[in-house]
């Protein structure tokens, strides 16, 4: 049973635990993890489901999908490989500020298809 359960551990989904790609971080987690790393804590940001807890943990965070009930946010992170909005939108800026209520925001980020926007007339941190 052992030798059957030993050779069965590298076939099947089990054999990525000993390939080293499997930890490798990809260019768009890497994307990602820049893009959060814009906002800065305890900031007000609206953002898609694949981003919002890892920025829950430490921002006032509201998902954009509840555009209508949530307040105009400081940031707004978006990233279109989320299943949220599939096909993305071809010009995120202007659906981003249409989930907004039409309140202006200005990109400081781009990378491999996640961006970040400010609320216009402010100054990012840091």
């Amino acid at each position: 049973m052992l030798a059957i359960a030993a050779a069965l551990a590298f076939q099947f989904p089990l054999s990525g635990l000993w390939n080293p790609q499997t930890y490798t971080i990809g260019q768009h987690v890497a994307a990602a993890r820049a893009a959060m790393a814009r906002v800065p804590d305890g900031a007000q940001v609206a953002t898609d489901l694949d981003l919002l807890a890892p920025l829950a943990a430490r921002t006032d965070t509201y998902w954009l999908g509840n555009s209508a009930t949530n307040p105009a946010t400081t940031y707004v992170v978006f990233d279109t490989a989320s299943t949220d909005w599939q096909p993305p939108p071809a010009n995120v800026l202007a659906f981003v500020e249409s989930l907004n209520h039409g309140i202006r925001y200005r990109q400081i980020y781009v990378n491999n298809g996640v961006y970040v926007f400010i609320r216009a007339g402010r100054a990012p941190a840091g």
